[in-house]
């Protein structure tokens, strides 16, 4: 193929580096400028205690060590000698492929004779495709005729693999059996995918910063569509930028070997196109290493500043948004209203359809998996040969899921006119997210399955078919937030460059005149065109988060409304190691006690999740529970239930109504107080449901009905009240509060609107839960201290309403733990009344 030397004369060396420098002059200043904001973003962060909240269920796996090995196999190799030799490839958890002469040297210790790294690569596996590919990069394909793929007739198998490679020589595989061949282009692809996206995913200050000049540097040029050979490494994606500029070069001064007849013309120009662009990666390497320690000199040497007056710098920020955003808007939304909302739609079903259809079919895979699993181990002591099992489940082919992602290149065609996007991109990061997905079911089913194995008294089957009902359930949910987050970045990305391009032409040249309005000691921490970009992107994302939020009213591609998203308590006793305290399995309730507790009429009085928390228990003065459980199960069952949901998609908030469980004798009186305010600090508020007038008259004993249990409400409200007078009056606060409301009005339920950072109130915790503290610690961070049972003082005031104190009151803390430790007593009772054989369990199909 030739080296740099032989190929490209000091003449070209020179120009290559000439051109290089002459770019990076310009790239450098937008860099260093968004070094500091990515550092000053970082500081922020830091301040104010910003963290990333992982949404998901399924418990993720520790990533593996970078020198891990992933693949090894003996594998036919068409080398530099274009002869066929056998080789020992291995690919490492780093996602590059080492090429060994030998297992013997490999076990020795011998660096291998070939690292390959597969960045932008493209898999092919017949010469017909692959010579398309070549004839397309190369110049001079007219009436050639030349021996440049490897000569079928020759090839040691039947199964060949091409690795077609952008500025680099090409790399070619044979197997003798498809299966080998499957297994290879898998791992393969794999490491194709990672190493075109995780770096270019990382959230350091360096990638940021070079994720963002990268954009401006190609704006700059009037380029705003996105662009496929954005890919591997910083020095990778910016040699590929100036490897386009420099092809005309090339090919200009390749022109008379190319016009001769000599019959390796390809060959010369693909290693002339390689020299050139390993010498660009030097050079730049050099630049880009040299301008990276200078910036963080730079802000080593502005954190001080950065942190001192990071109020001002923000407030600086937040008057030039204002001015931008009164030029701006008006164009921005008008544009958006007429030439980007109408295609919103049509966009969502074109990206959303091809992606759905392969976490589906993984989803699939992952069932009938484990559902073998079921039914080949239903002995313990094959242990070893589950544990055998479970590792092939977790090197499951996902061909057929990217299959159907793949699909995107298809779907998507009709839209390329209008937003010019490059599909490949999109496809990528969403197979690597599916891939993740899988890992973390596997991982989760494996930790359920260890778990049950370590008791004996479980039954295994049993116990593996709960664990896998368990976590299919949890992978929907962690499904469908993985895909909506998937959604809105793709809209984003494919309609934002079309509305930077139309406003370019009336804005680019007034932006600089908004700098007057940055103090001259903050310029180098406000960027004009990052502030005009953030204001543009904002009145997209707000267009783009309805039609979202549109698609999940409407049940469209299974795409989940947290609120509707009722988890049942776990099925197994315990969950996975590390569990999330919201996770559906975390809950460790015994099967005897899942009994769901009545929905909270607290949530239709206007109280917000994030201001106040209702937890509600049964009690009963002589009636028994189990005649209860008939109506308990239709509300299982939905009958008579009214969803109310609220507009955020990314927490739970269900409030339930229902009006079949209380007969019109024995209704209970339920005394609600719900005030809002603004003072911050919590109280804890307990009311006592109370029977009206003529229910005395209800039959006691075995012939109650479910009606006979009263409510007991505790609203943990974030204010702290005075009461004022006695006899029910309401209590009021500084200013004017709202009077109460009772839940009995269905006109005044309204759906809660709950803040991202709360709980989920739907998902009911146990009574472990309750008597350990975890009640009391989500709202004040504390443990609970272990307080002795309360007397039952509760039940002999039928229309108590005790006094409001802060949540700091040991007297509210132990009633509120005692209110808890009633239920369970309530729960035990019934279970011990009724059949022995009878078990209620909440019904675990998703709402």
């Amino acid at each position: 193929m030739g080296t740099s030397s032989s190929l490209l004369d000091e003449n070209k060396s020179n120009y290559i580096k000439g051109q290089v420098d002459e770019k990076f002059k310009k790239f450098a200043p937008i860099y260093r400028k968004q070094y500091s904001l990515a550092y000053l973003s970082q500081i922020r962060d830091e301040l104010e205690q910003r963290k990333e909240e992982r949404t998901q269920f399924l418990k993720q796996r520790a990533p593996p060590e970078s020198g891990k090995v992933m693949y090894e196999e003996f594998v036919r190799y068409f080398d530099d000698g274009r002869k066929w030799k056998e080789r020992y490839i291995v690919m490492r958890a780093c996602h590059v492929l080492e090429c060994h002469e030998s297992y013997k040297a490999y076990v020795k210790g011998a660096p291998p004779t070939h690292r390959l790294m597969p960045t932008g690569g493209t898999i092919l596996t017949t010469e017909e495709k692959y010579m398309e590919m070549i004839d397309q990069a190369c110049p001079c394909t007219n009436n050639v005729q030349e021996d440049f793929a490897p000569p079928v007739a020759d090839m040691p198998g039947e199964y060949p693999v091409y690795l077609r490679l952008p500025y680099r020589r090409d790399s070619y595989f044979c197997f003798r059996d498809e299966n080998s061949q499957a297994e290879f282009i898998s791992v393969l692809s794999d490491c194709i995918r990672h190493q075109n996206k995780d770096f270019l995913k990382k959230k350091t200050c360096e990638v940021k910063a070079f994720l963002k000049a990268f954009q401006l540097y190609r704006q700059e040029n009037g380029q705003y569509e996105s662009w496929d050979m954005l890919i591997g490494s910083d020095v990778r994606g910016l040699a590929n930028l100036f490897m386009e500029d420099l092809m005309p070069y090339l090919e200009k001064e390749l022109q008379p070997c190319m016009k001769s007849k000599r019959a390796d013309k390809r060959r010369v120009w693909f290693a002339t196109v390689e020299a050139a662009y390993f010498l660009l990666q030097q050079h730049l390497m050099q630049r880009l290493t040299a301008l990276k320690e200078e910036c963080k000199d730079m802000v080593k040497e502005q954190e001080a500043r950065m942190r001192s007056d990071m109020d001002q710098i923000i407030c600086s920020r937040a008057f030039l948004e204002s001015k931008l955003r009164a030029m701006v808007a008006e164009p921005a939304k008008k544009y958006c209203t007429e030439q980007v909302q109408p295609y919103l739609p049509a966009v969502l079903e074109e990206v959303m359809g091809p992606i759905s259809l392969g976490f589906t079919e993984a989803r699939d895979l992952s069932e009938g998996m484990m559902e073998q699993l079921c039914q080949d181990f239903e002995d313990a002591d094959q242990r070893e040969e589950l544990q055998q099992a479970l590792f092939k489940m977790s090197k499951a082919n996902l061909q057929s899921c990217y299959d159907k992602v793949s699909g995107l290149a298809d779907h998507i065609q009709e839209l390329q006119q209008t937003f010019n996007y490059c599909i490949k991109a999109l496809a990528n990061s969403t197979e690597i997210d599916l891939k993740q997905l899988m890992e973390n079911l596997e991982y989760t089913f494996e930790l359920l399955v260890q778990k049950a194995l370590e008791d004996p008294s479980i039954n295994l089957t049993m116990a593996m078919q709960k664990a896998s009902n368990r976590v299919l359930k949890q992978f929907d949910y962690d499904s469908s937030t993985v895909r909506k987050k998937i959604l809105q970045e793709a809209l984003i990305n494919i309609t934002l460059p079309s509305i930077k391009k139309h406003l370019a032409p009336s804005f680019k040249e007034e932006l600089p005149k908004f700098e007057q309005y940055i103090f001259a000691d903050y310029s180098n921490f406000i960027s004009v065109e990052n502030v005009y970009e953030d204001i543009i992107h904002q009145i997209l994302e707000k267009d783009i988060s309805m039609v979202v939020k549109e698609a999940v009213s409407l049940k469209k591609f299974n795409l989940l409304t947290e609120s509707r998203y009722n988890f049942s308590v776990s099925s197994l006793s315990s969950s996975p190691p590390g569990s999330a305290p919201s996770s559906p399995g975390h809950l460790n309730t015994s099967p005897s006690l899942r009994m769901p507790l009545p929905p909270s009429p607290l949530l239709g009085n206007g109280m917000t999740a994030n201001k106040s928390v209702t937890v509600h228990s049964l009690k009963s003065e002589s009636s028994t529970l189990s005649q209860a459980l008939p109506v308990m199960g239709k509300i299982g069952d939905g009958e008579n239930k009214t969803l109310l949901e609220e507009s955020s998609d990314d927490g739970f908030a269900t409030a339930e109504t229902s009006t079949s469980i209380t007969s019109a004798e024995t209704k209970p009186e339920l005394i609600t107080t719900t005030i809002t305010t603004d003072v911050p600090t919590p109280v804890i508020m307990v009311t006592e449901g109370t029977e009206s007038a003529g229910t005395s008259s209800s039959p006691k004993g075995d012939a109650a009905t479910f009606s006979d249990f009263a409510f007991a409400t505790i609203a943990i409200s974030p204010i702290c009240m005075k009461t004022s007078g006695s006899g029910g009056d309401p209590a009021e606060t500084e200013d004017n509060s709202k009077p109460a409301v009772s839940s009995d009005d269905p006109a005044q339920i309204k759906a809660p609107i709950r803040d991202e950072s709360t709980y989920p109130i739907d998902v009911c915790l146990s009574i472990e839960d309750a008597e350990t503290g975890d009640i009391y610690k989500e709202v004040t961070n504390k443990q609970v201290m272990n307080l002795p049972e309360k007397a039952s003082e509760t039940q002999s005031s039928p229309h108590l309403e005790e006094e409001t104190r802060p949540l700091g009151c040991v007297k509210e803390i132990r009633d509120l733990v005692t209110e808890v430790i009633e239920i369970e007593e309530v729960l035990q009772t019934g279970k011990d009344i009724g059949e022995k054989g009878q078990m209620f369990e909440e019904p675990e199909a998703i709402v």
